[in-house]
């Protein structure tokens, strides 16, 4: 990724076209050095304005540009009305005025709060506060060493900056990752994403609801993070979702640990696993220390247990499970309104790949820990009185599949959706009432869905949160099962082998989870509240 700053640079004539000048002789140096991989360009207001520059001159150079507040927007601007207004002051007075419009107090708070809630003292947290704020004011010192004309000067370079890149936009075929803050006072940053997305043909736009123009300076914003989740980081010039993915750096963590925050807090999930004795231990020492492992097990209503599944492995043995998911949970989002991630992120950060036997060839191959729910999409958006049911094809083809890379099995159950929500209506509802599957096929439809797929997706009702519990089964080798690949009754035997096993494992938690007295939220509330915030949980014993 390429980051450029102009500091303390004179430029002679039209410095705009130097300054552009330059950036090219680093891209194209380095595409000489690799002309199979992308070049990322993060170009932060005037720099925006470079990068697209740059992009409409190079069109053959595989670009990804990440545009922060672009100041493509100068001419339509409040900080271009506010310099007129105080022209007849000093430059010092001019930049101290577009400082103060810019300072955002939100964000230091936001940070504050943020401290407190990862267990700083309240102390601390207000002196960081009132340690930024007052060193804002001593920077405004700084503007007494600024040459005479430094305004004019940058303001002329932004000037020719915005007007070539507007002029040549529709030479931009690079992709463009547009990142905008919907409070900046001093651009239309949120009005100007959306001319710019019409004009360029392969840009995607991320709003900040709450931030202002120096975004990249503010708390909360994690440029990397987003990158992966809108799928646009790769190696070569098509983004392939096995191979380009690479594990949660330190900062995805902590997004994706906002995401499960509230799931976790409600579920506590209660994990167990099952030795190669067949004992059942609490935690996941029974889980195979390497891959490829092939995870089948039950879903629950809408996916619930994904969440807590992924963190709690990350979490406890460093594991990233990379989930098998219907193409519906895998949309190309070309504008996300979001102060953090959701569920789809979540997918992308995690690994996730839309269900294709080529992904699941190919995660296997590459010796990964796969998660896969052969029940799919209905279980997940299963009927009344459905819960805790398998609805498994008949096709034994994931066994024969393992079997082919010497992957070992672990089957896996988990309960507890009925202790979370009511069911008030499902597909099934809908279906037996007027105009009903008419309703179900349009619906599919405008999901893209196949003409045999009929869904809606359920209403619930939230109850007093119980908890999830899961147990893994005991793994099931298939290195040196040839007749698995061979032979399909062999494959159709082991199939069934694993269904039972997970109908088992069910059947043992919904019975078990009885014997725990912090089933429900209020004596965990309390046990933590004793313990400290982060202490586990005890539950029953297997």
């Amino acid at each position: 990724i390429l980051r450029f700053r102009v500091k303390d640079v004179l430029f002679v004539g039209n410095g705009i076209f130097q300054l552009v000048t330059m950036v090219e002789d680093v891209v194209r140096a380095e595409h000489s050095a690799s002309p199979t991989k992308p070049i990322y360009i993060l170009g932060n207001s005037f720099g925006g304005c470079i990068a697209l520059a740059v992009a409409a001159r190079n069109p053959g150079t595989d670009l990804v540009l990440v545009l922060v507040n672009p100041a493509t927007s100068f001419e339509r601007s409040r900080i271009k009305t506010l310099l007129s207004v105080f022209s007849p002051l000093s430059d010092r007075a001019c930049i101290a005025a577009a400082a103060l419009l810019n300072y955002n107090i939100h964000n230091e708070v936001n940070m504050a709060l943020s401290m407190m809630k990862s267990g700083r003292h309240p102390f601390e947290a207000l002196s960081r506060l009132t340690s930024n704020m007052s060193s804002s004011l001593k920077h405004s010192k700084m503007l007494d060493k600024l040459p005479k004309d430094t305004l004019k000067w940058k303001i002329k370079l932004i000037k020719q900056a915005a007007s070539y890149a507007n002029s040549h936009i529709q030479s931009v075929t690079a992709e463009v990752l547009l990142l905008t803050s919907c409070a900046d006072r001093l651009l239309p940053s949120k009005s100007e994403a959306n001319r710019l997305q019409k004009k360029l043909p392969k840009c995607r736009v991320f709003f900040f609801e709450k931030h202002g123009h120096s975004l990249l300076l503010e708390h909360g914003v994690h440029v990397s993070s987003i990158i992966k989740c809108s799928s646009l980081y790769r190696h070569s010039r098509r983004y392939h979702r096995v191979h380009d993915y690479i594990p949660p750096s330190a900062t995805d963590m902590k997004e994706a640990d906002k995401i499960s925050r509230g799931t976790m807090l409600k579920t506590c999930p209660a994990m167990y696993s099952t030795m190669e004795d067949g004992a059942v231990v609490r935690g996941l020492a029974g889980l195979p220390e390497e891959g490829p492992v092939l995870l089948v097990g039950n879903h629950m209503l809408m996916g619930t247990e994904i969440i807590p599944l992924g963190a709690e492995l990350m979490r406890r043995r460093k594991v990233v499970v990379r989930g098998v998911a219907h193409p519906l949970l895998f949309p190309r989002k070309a504008r996300t309104r979001s102060q953090g991630h959701d569920l789809f992120d979540f997918l992308n950060l995690w690994g996730g790949v839309p269900m294709t036997y080529r992904c699941m060839y190919e995660l296997l191959a590459a010796g990964e820990f796969v998660l896969l729910y052969p029940g799919g999409y209905r279980e997940a958006l299963h009927c009344k009185g459905e819960e805790h049911r398998l609805f498994w094809p008949d096709q034994a083809e994931f066994v024969r599949m393992a079997a082919q890379f010497d992957a070992t099995i672990v089957p896996f159950g988990v309960v507890g959706e009925d202790d979370l929500v009511n069911l008030l209506w499902t597909f099934d509802d809908i279906r037996s009432v007027p105009f009903g599957r008419k309703l179900l096929r349009g619906y599919s439809n405008h999901l893209k869905l196949r003409d045999t797929q009929e869904v809606i997706f359920p209403g619930a009702v939230p109850k007093i949160p119980g908890r999830f519990y899961y147990r893994f089964g005991k793994p099931i080798p298939t290195r040196g099962r040839q007749d698995v690949l061979t032979d399909r009754r062999a494959a159709t035997e082991l199939y069934f082998d694993v269904k039972s096993e997970v109908e088992e494992i069910i059947a043992y938690l919904l019975e078990k989870r009885e014997e725990d007295r912090y089933r429900s939220i209020l004596p965990r509330l309390l046990h933590r509240a004793v313990r400290g915030s982060k202490t586990e949980v005890p539950a029953f014993n297997p």
